[in-house]
C-alpha cells in the first residue's frame, strides 16, 4: 500500500479519540501485513479491487498481482453474481454505513467458503464515497458447525413428532381390542343360559386378548431394544417345530380373513441352535405382518430350507405390497408404512424392527422386497445353523426386564 491512511472514530459531540501515530501504523503492519485470520480488501466506487492484503491471500488463495483491477464479483459465487449481491453489498455500506457478508465466496481453485464479514465506506473529499475496505475471514467450521447443530435440531423435531404420533397410535391400537372385548362380555351376559351361545363371544375375546398380549410384549421388547438389555439364550430346537407353531400362533388370526398359509419344510428333522421363543417371535411377526396386509381370501406362503451354515426362510404374501421409497426403512422402529401399507389398524410399526433386532442378536440378516403397491412382498431369513463360539457364553446371560 503506497498511501498513508488515518484512522479516526468518532464518538460523541464533545470530541475526538485519535490514535497514536505509533498505534495507527502497528495496526496498519498487523493488518494489512502480518495476519492471515482477516482478509482485507480495499475496492473503489466501480467495484474494482484496488488493494489486498496477505490474509485476503491466504483465505482465497489469490495474490495481490492477480486480483489487482478485477471486479469483486470475482470471490462471490456465479448465482450471487447473477444476483448481483457484490452491487447490493457496497450500496448498502454507501447507504447505512456497513453492509454485511455472510455467503459463500469462491477461492482461486474453485473452492467455496463461508465468508463472514463486513464492507465499510471510504469518506474522502468531503463526503464523498470513494471506495469501500471489505474485512473477512473464513467462516467454514461455523457454517458446517450451525448446519449440522440445525440439522440435529430439526432431526430432534421429527422424532418428538413421530413420539406424538407413536403414542396417538398406542391409545387407538389399545382401544380397538377393548371394544369388541365389552360387547363380547355384554353378549355373554345376555345369554348366559345359553351354553353354545358363548363359543363366538368367547372366541372374539381370547382373539383380541392375544392381540393385546402380543402388542404388549413388543412394547417391552422395543424398551428392552433401545435400552440395550434384549439379549438371547441358545438352545438346540427342531427348525420345522419352530415354524409350525408360530404357523398354529397365527391360525385364528389367517381363519379370520380367510387366508390360507402355504407350509414347504424339509421332510427331515433339522437342529439348530438359537433362542427359540426369540426366533418364534421373529417368525410370528412376520406371519402376523403378512396377515394384516393380505385382503381377505389372500395366501401366505412360508417356505424353510437350509444352506451349509444357514437356515433360510422365505415368507411371501399376496398383499399390498411396500412402496420402493418405503424399502431402505421398513425396519426402522416406529416407521409405519405409507402409500400401500398406510392404513387404519396398521399397528405400532415395531413388530419389523423388532424382528431385525431378534435376527441381528444371533448374526444372521433379514431382508425384504417388493415389487411395489398391489405385488405383494416377501422376507428372507436367514440365520446361522450353530451359534458362533464366541457368543457361546457372552450371550447366554439372563435377560434383563
Amino acid at each position: 500500500m503506497s498511501e498513508t491512511i488515518e484512522l479516526s472514530v468518532e464518538m460523541t459531540d464533545t470530541g475526538n479519540l485519535y490514535w497514536k501515530r505509533e498505534d495507527a501504523e502497528a495496526l496498519h503492519v498487523l493488518l494489512l501485513e502480518k495476519t492471515r485470520q482477516y482478509g482485507i480488501m480495499f475496492y473503489d466506487a466501480g467495484l474494482r479491487i484496488t488493494g489486498w492484503n496477505s490474509g485476503a491471500e491466504f483465505i482465497t488463495g489469490w495474490t495481490a498481482a492477480e486480483v489487482l483491477g478485477q471486479p469483486t464479483g470475482m470471490l462471490f459465487i456465479p448465482e450471487d453474481r447473477e444476483r448481483k449481491l457484490d452491487e447490493h453489498e457496497a450500496s448498502t455500506a454507501a447507504l447505512v454505513g456497513v453492509g454485511e457478508d455472510e455467503r459463500w465466496h469462491m477461492r482461486r481453485d474453485g473452492s467455496w467458503f463461508w465468508s463472514s464479514g463486513v464492507s465499510l465506506p471510504l469518506h474522502r473529499e468531503g463526503e464523498r464515497v470513494t471506495g469501500f475496505v471489505k474485512i473477512f475471514r473464513d467462516a467454514t467450521h461455523l457454517r458446517v458447525r450451525t448446519r449440522y447443530l440445525e440439522n440435529e435440531l430439526k432431526a430432534s423435531g421429527e422424532r418428538e413428532a413421530e413420539r406424538d404420533v407413536f403414542l396417538g397410535t398406542i391409545a387407538h391400537e389399545m382401544r380397538n381390542p377393548l371394544s369388541p372385548l365389552k360387547t363380547a362380555v355384554q353378549l355373554m351376559r345376555m345369554q348366559a343360559r345359553e351354553a353354545a351361545a358363548m363359543d363366538r363371544p368367547l372366541q372374539v375375546m381370547e382373539r383380541q386378548l392375544g392381540v393385546l398380549e402380543h402388542l404388549v410384549e413388543d412394547l417391552v421388547d422395543v424398551a428392552r431394544v433401545n435400552s440395550g438389555k434384549m439379549s438371547i439364550r441358545y438352545e438346540q430346537v427342531e427348525y420345522q417345530a419352530l415354524l409350525n407353531e408360530a404357523v398354529e400362533s397365527c391360525t385364528t388370526a389367517a381363519q379370520f380373513k380367510n387366508i390360507t398359509i402355504h407350509r414347504s419344510f424339509p421332510p427331515l428333522p433339522i437342529a439348530v441352535d438359537v433362542d427359540a421363543r426369540r426366533i418364534q417371535q421373529v417368525f410370528v411377526n412376520l406371519l402376523n405382518n403378512a396377515i394384516k396386509f393380505t385382503p381377505q381370501g389372500g395366501h401366505v406362503w412360508l417356505t424353510a430350507t437350509i444352506d451349509p451354515t444357514h437356515f433360510i426362510c422365505y415368507m411371501k404374501d399376496s398383499g399390498k405390497g411396500i412402496e420402493p421409497n418405503m424399502l431402505p426403512r421398513i425396519f426402522d422402529v416406529f416407521t409405519q408404512a405409507e402409500g400401500g401399507r398406510a392404513e387404519r389398524g396398521a399397528g405400532l410399526g415395531i413388530g419389523l424392527a423388532l424382528v431385525k433386532e431378534i435376527v441381528s442378536l444371533h448374526q444372521g440378516t433379514v431382508e425384504v422386497r417388493s415389487e411395489g403397491a398391489g405385488k405383494g412382498a416377501e422376507f428372507t431369513v436367514r440365520i446361522p445353523l450353530h451359534r458362533p463360539s464366541s457368543e457361546r457364553d457372552a450371550r447366554n446371560e439372563p435377560e434383563q426386564p
